[in-house]
């Protein structure tokens, strides 16, 4: 009797020495893992920026640019030429090797943030990846438009909750989209054209695209700009919008 009391005893300190180690490598996981950003549980730390819940007819087209400066030069001159304020996501890379078209931008009142460094996707590179990528583009366009960059979009519009982490620890609002025109496979300009106006709705936010890579975004664009203003929609940029509403984070 005293054999099987004294088994049953050891068996009970090996059982709660193994919970005990199990919990103490759980706590030791849970203090080495990265710091979670400053207000984690909030909506804008889980989802992405798609639009603004808004009663006013508004909408907002951004660019992104990556490569090239054929597209580019194009598409400005059709924004300026209809008044049509617009946001600008520029790769660090491209901004750095075209700081005349960066400042051009600023002169012409149109609202510039990143698209990031190296044009990858966000989820594959880690939390400390993020943080560098963004850190490295931040340096680059603060200096080219004299203020800092707030709005980041990731490029292909990849994200993960690390990456997401990373950029709202930098304060930074991660932006993709509520409309995609589809310029940048190339599917044909009344393609273009019929996506954007036939989903584009208040509080919108449409990415289209002024990279090379993309050869029919300047022959969609006027039509899409004067058929939205047809519509009653008045075209504003990102900070503007976001004065007209509540901004809608969706997965």
């Amino acid at each position: 009797m005293k054999i099987v009391a004294l088994s049953r005893r050891a068996a009970g300190r090996t059982a709660t020495l193994v919970a005990g180690l199990a919990l103490l490598g759980w706590v030791l996981g849970w203090l080495l893992s990265p710091a979670p950003a400053p207000g984690a549980m909030a909506p804008a730390d889980h989802y992405t920026l798609r639009g603004v819940a808004t009663t006013q007819r508004a909408l907002a087209l951004t660019f992104d640019i990556s490569w090239g400066t054929v597209m580019p030069a194009k598409v400005l001159a059709i924004l300026v030429h209809d008044r049509v304020p617009a946001t600008f996501f520029l790769s660090g890379p491209w901004a750095e090797a075209n700081p005349d078209y960066v400042h051009q931008l600023v002169a012409d009142g149109f609202q510039v943030e990143s698209h990031g460094w190296a044009h990858v996707n966000y989820s594959s590179l880690g939390y400390a990846g993020v943080v560098s990528n963004i850190q490295r583009a931040n340096g680059v366009l603060t200096t080219l438009i004299g203020r800092p960059v707030t709005f980041v979009r990731p490029p292909n519009g990849d994200f993960n909750a690390a990456a997401l982490a990373a950029a709202h620890a930098l304060g930074y609002t991660v932006v993709t989209w509520g409309t995609d025109s589809l310029d940048w496979m190339n599917p044909g300009v009344s393609v273009i054209i019929h996506r954007v106006v036939s989903r584009a709705h208040p509080g919108d936010i449409v990415l289209l695209h002024a990279s090379d890579t993309c050869k029919q975004t300047n022959l969609a664009l006027p039509a899409i700009i004067a058929d939205l203003r047809q519509r009653g929609y008045r075209l504003v940029t990102l900070r503007q919008l976001l004065a007209m509403g509540t901004p809608e984070y969706r997965g």
